[in-house]
Order: structure tokens, then sequence, then C-alpha cells
């Protein structure tokens, strides 16, 4: 009898360990992967081939240790298959779970198999194919009759479908459709939580991350294959800032491959910030693991991890994008040590007030050092061609020249340089306009392609009305020195001017720098 007790207890402890989290817990366990994408770009090997061994990954990574706590795990954007081996999904209200069904491809039912087995909800970005026309669409078909889609497919801790989502705002993506319109897609788990889920460049729209936000998600799923870009939207940049403008938790999964560009994997806590990030310098499959509190907990603990920061010069490897920052109005931040410097820009309707306490680390030197150009953007950019958007921003940024073009760059020898300024703190103000239309955030990057920290800065916002019309007054402050910062703004997107064919070139008013150098 004894042995037999005993025997009990051993498996009522086996079993409690891998017990979901509950309603009643004011946490959640969550993995994000960083997943290597190198190997389908360069990969000779068939498409079968590929999408074989990438899910013998998957599985790896499900079945590993550091896996056995989660209540759910999210993998990449474009790294599982391709549209030669798409795949079938199920229609969540259908309810089914595709483990062993040979209607779908590996892909999906192994998932699904694995799902149930670990007993875990699973996020997995695939290629889906879809009969077509379906329901209320009336656009031509292919040949074959099928569209494809960028989607997210979430199986529950049953294996069961749930939700599936496919990808509204493509960035290129050839051979990719879309849905007539944005899908809201969120659904419901055991342990207490909501979660919405977008994909990607989804991000920089109001359809459908933020009206998401607005409907009470208060957890996002994002898998992504982020292209960075200096100097306001590298990856782990922005999903830490709009995680925190939004005040939300997100689960982001990154594709790993910084030679085009690719990387950037957290989990971040809204205002708290991030738990756990990492911008590679190298193609990594890795599982991230997090402790998440939930966003009505807020008296719950954070356990942030230590920060995974590389160097400027082991980040070289890093391709960055340059923002056209070439329709920005600048003003240099001068090369000597004043008092607290002031300054106002103005262009179109929108002015920015600037106030820095910075020191200079030593002489000018032969070394290279970046220097500082204060900027204000209210006017319209492309992105890469794929989709235009009005961008309106207060900022500083780095340079390394003197003149425009040599902004949003980096040094080609990052170990080489020296900093040269040191600031100990920086105000930027601003009104903007507001209402749902307008979305701005606080944006920062240091030389390590790494935001600062939440408890650098301060953020504020207060709705006011003029004429009528509803302004947003913004203050954004460093509040701890840094010497190695790359750029320090205000930042955000006008949607409603997305469209507008007479908002393409930013015109500059009268500001008080008119008595100033421009460059």
């Amino acid at each position: 009898m004894r042995i037999v007790l005993a025997l009990l207890c051993i498996f009522c402890t086996v079993y409690s360990t891998h017990q979901l989290s509950s309603p009643e817990d004011d946490h959640y366990w969550a993995g994000v992967v960083e997943f290597s994408s190198k190997d389908k770009w360069t990969t000779t090997d068939s498409p079968g081939t590929y999408v074989a061994r990438t899910l013998a990954k998957y599985k790896e990574i499900i079945n590993s240790p550091d896996a056995d706590p989660l209540d759910i795990l999210v993998f990449p954007e474009s790294t599982a298959n391709a549209i030669e081996t798409a795949s079938f999904v199920p229609d969540p209200a259908e309810k089914v779970a595709p483990c062993n069904n040979l209607r779908y491809e590996p892909i999906v039912r192994d998932l699904s198999c694995l799902a149930g087995t670990k007993q875990l909800y699973l996020v997995v970005n695939v290629v889906e194919k879809a009969s077509c026309p379906e329901n209320g669409d009336e656009r031509p078909c292919a040949s074959d009759g099928l569209n494809h889609f960028n989607t997210n497919v979430v199986f529950d801790h049953r294996g069961i479908v749930i939700a599936r989502y496919r990808k509204f705002n493509l960035f290129g993506e050839a051979g990719i459709n879309t849905t007539v319109s944005a899908e809201h897609v969120s659904f419901k788990t055991d342990f207490g939580v909501t979660f919405g889920t977008f994909i990607c460049f989804d991000l920089m729209f109001d359809e459908p991350a933020l009206k998401l936000v607005r409907s009470g998600v208060t957890d996002i799923i994002f898998p992504t294959m982020w292209f960075s870009e200096l100097p306001f939207l590298t990856g782990v940049q922005i999903q830490q800032a709009w995680a925190y403008k939004n005040n939300v938790n997100l689960l982001a999964a990154g594709a790993s491959y910084p030679e085009v560009g690719s990387t950037g994997t957290g989990v971040y806590a809204g205002k708290r910030g991030r738990i756990v990030s990492v911008m590679n310098h190298l193609a990594e499959t890795k599982l991230y693991v997090a402790s998440v509190p939930k966003i009505d907990r807020p008296q719950a603990e954070i356990k942030k991890q230590p920060t995974i920061k590389y160097t400027a010069a082991q980040m070289d490897t890093l391709k960055l994008k340059r923002d056209q920052i070439d329709g920005y109005r600048t003003m240099d931040l001068p090369l000597q040590k004043t008092d607290t410097y002031a300054a106002s820009l103005c262009q179109n309707r929108l002015c920015c007030n600037f106030t820095i306490d910075y020191d200079l680390a030593g002489p000018v030197t032969t070394q290279p050092f970046y220097r500082y150009k204060m900027a204000i953007l209210d006017g319209k950019r492309t992105f890469d061609g794929f989709a235009d958007g009005y961008i309106t921003a207060c900022a500083i940024f780095a340079c390394t020249g003197t003149t425009l073009d040599t902004c949003a760059t980096r040094f080609e020898h990052s170990a080489n340089t020296v900093p040269m300024f040191v600031f100990n703190s920086i105000e930027l103000t601003g009104t903007f306009p507001g209402g749902e239309e307008v979305f701005l955030l606080p944006n920062s990057v240091d030389t390590s392609i790494l935001p600062l920290e939440v408890d650098e800065i301060e953020y504020s916002e207060e709705n006011i009305t003029k004429d009528g019309k509803p302004f947003v007054e913004i203050t954004h402050k460093l509040v701890k020195p840094r010497s190695d910062l790359y750029s320090f703004a205000i930042w955000g997107r006008k949607f409603v001017q997305d469209q507008d064919p007479n908002a393409a070139v930013p015109v500059s008013i009268g500001s008080t720098l008119e008595r100033h150098q421009e460059l």
C-alpha cells in the first residue's frame, strides 16, 4: 500500500508540473522563437525537403525541456513552408484538429498532434492554400482555383485550430493573396487571457492591429520577418515602442537572417518594458521563455531577464535599411558645449521643441564619431514601394558626417568610433493631431540597435481641443545619461493621409531656425 501511494504521489507531481496556468494566476508562461530563415533562402533542396527539415526543427523546439512549462509558444513568420508546399487550414468555426488528417500537409497536421500531446497553445505561421472563391469575395480566381495566404494558425492544447489570421498588409510577397478586408482575429485561452494576432507589416497600420487594441485585446501574438531600418524602425525598437504605447503584452517571434536585415524577437509587458528580447548579428534558432504578468494584474511581479546586447561592432553584420529622411527639416546639434540647448523646428502645421543637456566627451578627434541633428517630418514616405505611409515625427538622430545624406547610416567599422556626445537629458515636445487616425509613440535606439529601457524615458500625452478639433500634446524625455544614442523621437503615423495624393511632399514653414544654418 505504501508503494502504491508513493507511486500515486510521484504521478501527481509529474502531472502538476505540466498544468497550464489558471485564470487566477498573475502570470502565464510564453515562448517565442527566433528561427533562422537563412536556410530557406539559400538552400538548393526541394521545397518538400526544406519543409521536412524545418518541421523537424520545430518539433525539436516544442519537445525541448525549455518548452515544458509553456502555456503558449509562438513561431515566426515565413520560416515554415512556401507556396509550393502550402497547406489547407481548417476554418476555426469547425473546431477541427487536423492531426493525422491527410487533407492537410505535415506542417499543419503534425503540429496539431504535437500541440495536443504537449498540451499547449501553439501558433505557427504558414503559407495557406484555400479554394477560390470564398464567400463574399467576388475577385477573380487563379487558374488553379486556389488562393494563397500568409496565415497565422493557432492550435489549442487539444490540437484544435481555434484561430486563423490571414495577413492583410503585405510587404511584397509575390503570389500571396489578401482577404477582401482586414480580419480582426482573437481567441480566448483557459488561463484567462484573450490574444489577438497579426503579422509583421500589419504593425504599421490601423487595420487590423490598432482595431484589436481598441476592442479591448490586451495580449498580442506577432510573428514577423522584419526588415530593420534606421533610425526608427529596427525590429525590437518598434516592437517595444508599440507595446509600450498600447500598454499590451506583445509576444514577438522573429525570423533570423541578419545579412538581409531580419531579426528581432521579444516578450514585452506593455509600459513595464521588455522582459526578454534579442537583436541578432548572426542567424540564430533559439527559444526564449518568459513569465508574462497579466495586464489586469499591475501588482504582479515582473521578472526581466538580463539584456542580450551585442557591441556596435558586432552589429555591423546586421543589414539595416535607411529611412527616406531627406525630406526631413533638420538642424545641427552644435559641436560645442553650451548651457542647456533649446531650439524649435516646424514643417507644415507641426512644430517641435527640443531641450537638450549634453556634454562633449573630449576635444574633436580624428577618430570617427557620430554627430547629431534635430529633425522634424510631417509628410509621406513609401515603404519600399509596397505601400505609402504618412509620417509625423520629432527626432534627434545620429549622422556619420555633417550632411543629411550621412544620417541614418552607420560607420563601416564601428569598432573604431568614439563617443563624443554624452546626453544628460533630452526633452522633446510637440502638439500633434489627435483622434484614432493618428498613432504616436516614444521611439529610441542605441548603437547596439536596442531601444532604451523604459526607466530611462518619460513619456506623456495630454488630449486637448483646438477649434473643435482633437490634438494631443506630447512630451518625451530622456532621464538617464547616454553616450551611445542613435535616435530619440516622438514618431507616428497619420493613417487618414496615407492615400492623400496631395500629401506627398512635406513643406517647411517659418520657425526659430531661420537664423541657423540648415543642412
